[in-house]
Formats: C-alpha cells, sequence, structure tokens
C-alpha cells in the first residue's frame, strides 16, 4: 500500500516498471512530428488503451473495449430480431437460439436452466452487437462491467472457459480527441485544450443518452472527456442529459414525450489535468473504485 505522501500506482503497473516505460513510449509516439506530423487523434489511442488496461488489471470483470458501439432500439422496431449470429453475443436472452440445428439447441438450452437454476427472466443481458434500425454512436473505449456464471467444463462448451456471460453494462466511457497544433503557447494553448476537452464532453452526453435509452434502469454512467493527454471526468446523470434523450427518442414514429420538456443540465466536470501527473492518478483511482463498486467476479475453480 503506497504511504500517505504517495501517489497511487495503478495495478497493471505496481512494480512493474516496464508498463510505465511503454506508456511514456506511447506517449512520445503520440508527439513526435516524425511519425504524427498530422497530430492525428489515433496515435494517442495506444496511451489511453494502456492506461484504461492498467486501471482495472486487477479486477476480472472490468474489460476494456475499444470502438464500442451503444445504441438504443425503438420499442416497435420490426428488425430488433436475431440476425443468426452467436447466441452468447447478441441475444437478450441468451437461451432461445435460431440456428439451423433448432432440436439440438433446445436441449443444450434446458440443460441449462436445470444445470444452473436460472431462467431468461433471471438474466439481464446487454446486447454487444448493434441490430439492424438501432440509433447508436461509437465511443472510442469503454469499460465494461461482466458478470457471470461458473459452469463446469463438457467438451461441447469449451469454448466458454469457464463462463457463462449473464449481464454485461457499460461503466465508464471514454473520447479521445487529437491535440492541439504543437504551435501553440501559454494562454492560446490552455484555450485550445479546453476547447478539444469540451468537444469530447459534449459527444459523451450524446453516448450517456444512448446509454440510458438503451437501459431504463441505468442513473448514471462515468465519463472521461481527453484531448491528446489531457483528460477531465464526471459522472453524467439520467437527469442531466433529459433533453438529449428526448431529441434521440424522438426519432421514434411512436413517441410519446414525457409531459414538460426538460433541458440537459451541464455535469459536474472536473478540472484538467495531463494524464502522466500524480494528481491524474489519484482521480483515476476514484474512478477505478466506483467501477469496482460495480462487483467484483470470483474467479471459477480451475479456470
Amino acid at each position: 500500500m503506497p504511504r500517505p505522501s504517495e501517489s497511487w500506482i495503478l495495478p497493471g503497473r505496481v512494480n512493474n516498471p516496464l508498463i510505465r516505460y511503454k506508456t511514456i513510449l506511447e506517449t512520445s509516439l503520440a508527439f513526435s512530428r516524425t511519425l504524427n506530423p498530422r497530430n492525428v487523434e489515433f496515435l494517442w489511442y495506444p496511451l489511453w488503451d494502456q492506461t484504461l488496461s492498467d486501471l482495472v488489471a486487477d479486477v476480472s470483470n472490468l474489460i476494456v473495449a475499444p470502438q464500442f458501439p451503444v445504441w438504443f432500439v425503438p420499442v416497435d422496431d420490426p428488425e430488433g430480431e436475431n440476425d443468426g449470429d452467436d447466441p452468447e453475443e447478441i441475444l437478450v436472452h441468451p437461451f432461445e437460439r435460431e440456428d439451423s440445428d433448432s432440436e439440438s439447441a433446445a436441449s443444450e438450452n434446458q440443460d441449462d436452466h436445470e444445470q444452473f437454476g436460472i431462467g431468461a427472466g433471471d438474466i439481464s443481458f446487454t446486447s454487444t452487437v448493434p441490430e439492424k434500425d438501432a440509433a447508436s454512436v461509437i465511443v472510442d473505449f469503454v469499460i465494461l462491467h461482466v458478470t457471470a456464471v461458473a459452469q463446469p467444463q463438457p467438451v461441447l462448451k469449451a469454448r466458454y472457459g469457464g463462463w457463462r456471460i449473464t449481464a454485461a453494462s457499460v461503466g465508464l466511457l471514454v473520447e479521445v480527441k487529437r491535440f492541439c497544433s504543437r504551435s501553440l503557447a501559454g494562454d492560446e494553448l490552455e484555450a485550445e485544450i479546453l476547447s478539444r476537452v469540451v468537444e469530447a464532453s459534449a459527444d459523451l452526453v450524446n453516448q450517456a443518452a444512448h446509454v440510458f435509452l438503451q437501459d431504463p434502469n441505468r442513473d448514471s454512467v462515468l465519463a472521461l472527456a481527453a484531448a491528446g493527454p489531457y483528460w477531465r471526468s464526471a459522472k453524467i446523470h439520467r437527469t442531466e442529459v433529459y433533453g438529449t434523450m428526448h431529441n434521440l427518442a424522438t426519432k421514434d414514429p411512436n413517441y410519446q414525450a414525457p409531459g414538460e420538456y426538460r433541458p440537459d443540465k451541464e455535469p459536474k466536470w472536473n478540472s484538467i489535468i495531463r494524464v502522466d501527473l500524480a494528481r491524474s492518478r489519484d482521480r483515476l483511482r476514484t474512478i477505478h473504485n466506483n467501477l469496482v463498486n460495480m462487483g467484483v467476479l470470483g474467479i471459477p475453480v480451475g479456470v
């Protein structure tokens, strides 16, 4: 445990100087005039991918997912049905299958019901592939919180690796924007960093609204807005994005507004900070603790 005077260390970097040096190289790559002369956004992805992975390295069921779609489907969408892909990946009710071997699938599903004492009504499963007419947006990174039940490993189910996923939900949304022009300095640089981070923050409000429309039981979601190595964060609450939710939902012809229109409220963003500072790591610890509070999954014996 760090002493009170020491900064918190991301779990993936504890006693691991190699990873710390890797983050230095990832930062240098993004700043490189030779390899990133146009200062493009995607060369900042390695640094943020590493940072997020190190943040949750000590929790088995917190998973970093890049370029992740969040969406919602209108209630009456006739296309919102399974298209025949792997049912472990896309079905809201994972025990229902529509493949060609329906009798075998039904038998396997029945075995799962009997073995685990679980019915489809007990499963809260968030689809991970957009349906045909879904209103969607791609998030640079999310941290997914997954829950699962342990199961034995008969030959036919070896693909599950000891887990059967029962739920997956977005714990953290991350939006990364390109860094500012290298010619800027002082107040101009500070103003441009703020402008880029505010742009990322606006995208996150829209993404959070998609999450809330997808899951009516979600009241809040964590969000991290970045421009290059600079970032800020907030917990976005459902009550703060009613206006955006309304604007998205009106695309459904059967949508009925719930009474008086309620505009968005500004989430309580903290100050902008550079990711490689000690204060940044302390702030990331707060995000880590909030994610851990969603629930930690034990590792099944023999996995």
